[in-house]
């Protein structure tokens, strides 16, 4: 268990969110199809949007989860600031009453944000404490 990091949990938890927003993002596309064969257009094209929206934030999700883990090891402050944007953009997409699946996954890529930024904040308030 000891090689559970902080960075690792963060990437596994940046995929898990991401993978959740596109999910949502699935079941937003499945809505707006049966809205197309009830008969409300409208809703579908809403529903559309939202699900393209989505995956486009959830694949963000899981690319910055990535490079978190392998191109931008060295910089984990970066890749969290990043999926903390990501996660924000997702609630404002969203919003409260908003996709289930999606809101989820957004509260898993906020975490995995977090988590990346921990080891950052611990370098920074131990130099603060020994200056």
């Amino acid at each position: 268990m000891s090689e559970l990091t902080e960075q690792r949990l963060g990437y596994g938890f940046g995929l898990l969110g991401g993978g959740l927003v596109a999910l949502g993002g699935l079941a937003a596309l499945l809505i707006g199809t049966v809205d197309l064969i009830v008969g409300h257009p409208f809703g579908a094209v809403g529903a559309a949007t939202e699900a393209v929206v989505l995956f486009v934030v959830g694949g963000l999700a899981m690319f910055f989860a990535w490079l978190s883990r392998h191109d931008w090891s060295g910089r984990p402050l970066t890749g969290g600031v990043m999926l903390l944007v990501t996660a924000l953009v997702a609630w404002i997409v969203i919003g409260i009453d908003g996709n289930l699946l999606a809101l989820v996954g957004s509260l898993f890529v906020f975490l995995a944000g977090i988590l990346l930024m921990l080891e950052p904040a611990k370098r920074a308030a131990s130099a603060v404490v020994s200056a």
